[in-house]
């Protein structure tokens, strides 16, 4: 469940996204990318469940918000989740995230609390600092207090890895890999892999009610890719990826549905609302 929780930044934010190429780091610049500021809810189902799985149900919600402060970006996720079990009832979990990151590469801070049951269970917040967007460096915990997580050279931040990850499906690259560093958990950072389609959901009821949501919000259409994302800690021997995320992003950056497949169990996210927030005059 902690990994079901952490993921949602890594996709949304970016944090939430990667680009396929065959080496680790790709050289070729970004295409340019307007992240559109907004707030989206969301509304969290089971898909489904494997005959072993013991998930019997899950419920909840997402509150995404992300703003554009000219040199910088940040964003907040809100996640209540309650998943029911067949042997233990149903446990409810509330998860908050806020970044900040700066356009340049060079900076990023992060926030977390994870509630169980009412119970903070988990609490993390640090800072990362560079001179350039391509050095190594040392992520700053101050919660825990002392902890310091080493990111390799060419690691990127979630709103950065999102842009990167849209440019590849504007150029038509089909896959695309990447390390990023969220601040999310201490698994930090992780290695994905991405494969990118076109949008094969056209014409659906989902779509078409999302769809919806967008005309009346006056966002105009915006070509969609569907992206799978494959998470993998960095530095893991394991040849399976921790969990997989299947996103169809539109060009502007908003998740227009979210799927979290934990191999035994999947869970939906469904746009509920959508509206935009004010962009900065820079």
């Amino acid at each position: 469940m902690a990994l079901f929780l952490r993921s949602f930044i890594v996709l949304l934010l970016a944090t939430l996204a990667l680009t396929l190429g065959v080496a680790l780091v790709d050289t070729r610049p970004a295409m340019a990318v307007d992240l559109t500021p907004h707030r989206a809810h969301y509304n969290m189902s089971l898909a489904s469940a494997e005959r072993g799985s013991s998930v019997n149900g899950a419920s909840g919600s997402m509150v995404y918000s992300f703003w554009d402060n000219c040199d910088s970006w940040a964003a907040e996720t809100n996640v209540r989740l309650k998943l029911i079990y067949a042997d233990n009832g149903g446990i409810e979990t509330n998860w908050s995230f806020a970044s900040w990151e700066t356009k340049d590469g060079k900076s990023f801070r992060f926030h977390v609390r994870h509630r169980r049951d009412g119970l903070l269970v988990e609490s993390l917040k640090g800072t990362v600092r560079r001179a350039h967007a391509v050095d190594a460096a040392d992520a700053l915990f101050s919660a825990p207090k002392d902890k310091v997580i080493t990111l390799p050279a060419g690691t990127l931040f979630p709103t950065r890895h999102l842009i990167d990850l849209i440019s590849a499906g504007k150029e038509g690259r089909s896959i695309f890999r990447r390390t990023v560093f969220d601040g999310t958990s201490l698994d930090n950072p992780y290695e994905i892999n991405a494969i990118i389609s076109r949008d094969g959901a056209v014409g659906s009821k989902q779509v078409n009610a999302a769809q919806q949501l967008f005309r009346e919000a006056g966002l105009e259409s915006e070509a969609v890719r569907h992206v799978r994302m494959a998470f993998f800690s960095a530095g893991s021997k394991n040849p399976e990826p921790e969990f997989e995320l299947g996103v169809d992003y539109r060009r502007d950056g908003i998740a227009r549905a979210i799927r979290q497949d934990f191999g035994d169990f999947v869970v939906d996210l469904t746009l509920e609302s959508i509206g935009t927030l004010a962009g900065p005059e820079c």
